[in-house]
């Protein structure tokens, strides 16, 4: 069978489902599976039970395979409570790859959330459809408002910081654990107050990881004055490249001078150039001659500098002008 190819049986439905069909179209698969679970607790009372009531079908979309979407028809069983003094007669098998009431597996949610991370949900909704999964930004919408981020009263060291829901407007606290980085809390703001009210409740904390913001660094020193405050990686590096800029700041010239490819050690002297003065005592270094230049006959050549005064176009110019003035 084709399912064989992909050995998704065991990783991804686990070992007590058999995949029994398979059918492929052009742009679907839909894979048939079968659960072979012979015992179940009861959600309420955690009695096990054997004893089957009725059979059950969900129709679950899964990661998809070959760019098709892939549905997962899967076959349950309901269990009757043997416990007399539960309330809960009928319980439904629970299914390790897909919570109760859910449209798709847990895997896939997992793969939604992590598009949607870094596009608007219309965004991820149409990247997502391109690989064969059918989500819309709604859909993606109601995944994100599901999250709950459970409360961890006994957490010994947390890592704190500001991040942006909706950039220069709307911001929050994130509280993670240290030894795993999973989410703890999301507070609203990023203020000092509300850090206070939820250390108030997490006494145990030891270590807290932070940036240089001074109103976290105010709020763990006052309810927990005892706790060791560490700067993240991201905010050490920035403190050295902060620090590296000081000192070159201080050390490097205000001004380097380079000549002929070469840093001066010195300010280089300045050039004393020739004055134009005829009385300097510098032209005595060169030969001038001043004399009037001569034609070819020897006779010197005397210019008239009024000669242009008397040429065609200059008089044409002249009469023009004074036609103008009157």
């Amino acid at each position: 069978m084709k399912y064989k190819e992909y050995n998704i049986n065991k990783k991804i439905f686990g070992e007590e489902y058999l995949i029994y069909d398979w059918k492929e179209s052009a742009e679907e698969n839909h894979i048939y599976v079968k659960s072979q679970c012979r015992v179940q607790k009861c959600p309420k009372c955690g009695e096990p039970s054997k004893s089957y009531h009725a059979t059950y079908i969900r129709k679950l979309q899964m990661i998809p395979i070959n760019i098709k979407t892939t549905y997962a028809h899967v076959t349950a069983y309901k269990y009757e409570c043997n416990n007399d003094s539960c309330k809960q007669k009928v319980f439904m098998e629970e299914l390790p790859f897909a919570m109760s009431s859910q449209m798709r597996t847990s895997e896939l949610n997992l793969l939604i959330l992590a598009v949607s991370l870094f596009l608007s949900n219309e965004g991820a909704s149409r990247v997502l459809g391109f690989i064969g999964i059918k989500v819309s930004n709604d859909a993606i919408k109601r995944i994100y408002d599901s999250i709950t981020v459970a409360d961890e009263p006994e957490i010994e060291s947390v890592g704190i910081d500001d991040v942006a829901i909706r950039k220069g407007q709307r911001y929050a606290t994130a509280i993670y654990d240290i030894n795993d980085h999973h989410l703890v809390a999301l507070l609203k703001g990023r203020d000092a107050e509300t850090l206070k009210e939820w250390l108030k409740n997490h006494r145990k904390i030891k270590i807290v990881t932070r940036d240089r913001a001074s109103g976290y660094a105010n709020a763990i020193s006052e309810i927990l004055p005892d706790c060791v405050q560490v700067a993240d990686r991201f905010h050490l590096l920035a403190n050295l490249i902060e620090k590296i800029r000081d000192i070159f700041r201080e050390e490097l010239p205000s001004e380097i001078l380079i000549k002929d490819g070469n840093i001066c050690v010195e300010p280089p002297g300045k050039i004393i150039a020739l004055k134009v003065d005829p009385d300097s005592k510098q032209l005595n270094k060169y030969d001038y001659d001043n004399s009037a230049p001569i034609d070819e006959n020897g006779n010197p050549i005397n210019y008239d500098r009024g000669s242009h005064l008397e040429s065609s176009q200059y008089r044409r110019q002249a009469e023009s002008r004074k036609k103008n003035k009157n």
